[in-house]
């Protein structure tokens, strides 16, 4: 059994992440579903508050500044999330794509290990070609 990862420097850890999107996921995704599907417009609430409790980082190794969350723990998050809004599952799923590929090159990197530690920062959305 492995231990659990320390929080990162701000005190933010995978499970805090994890408690924050299931709030998330309840009382700002599932309001603006609805929204989001009629206007066909990108879930900015549900993502603003994703930024704000971290976890756009989730899966960011603890040694690069980020909470060190397992795929599996994310994969939980894009289910709560596509429980209330299929949008922002999609869209937080096709994101911690791009960071796991990040994540998996990094290691010799100096330059995507920089990236990693400013994704974690600055809470950006990655985006693919094929996202849209």
């Amino acid at each position: 059994m492995t231990a659990a990862a320390p929080p990162r420097r701000d005190g933010t850890s995978a499970p805090a992440i994890g408690a924050a999107v299931e709030r998330i996921a309840r009382e700002i995704a599932a309001v603006h579903a609805d929204a989001v599907d009629r206007d066909a417009r990108f879930p900015a609430e549900a993502f603003d508050a994703l930024r704000k409790a971290g976890a756009l980082g989730a899966l960011v190794p603890v040694e690069l500044g980020g909470p060190g969350a397992s795929l599996e723990e994310v994969v939980a998050h894009c289910t709560t999330l596509g429980r209330v809004c299929a949008s922002t599952a999609m869209i937080y799923a096709m994101h911690q794509i791009e960071v796991a590929v990040l994540v998996r090159h990094a290691v010799d990197q100096p330059v995507l290990r920089a990236y990693l530690r400013d994704l974690v920062e600055q809470q950006w959305l990655i985006a693919s070609a094929t996202s849209e």
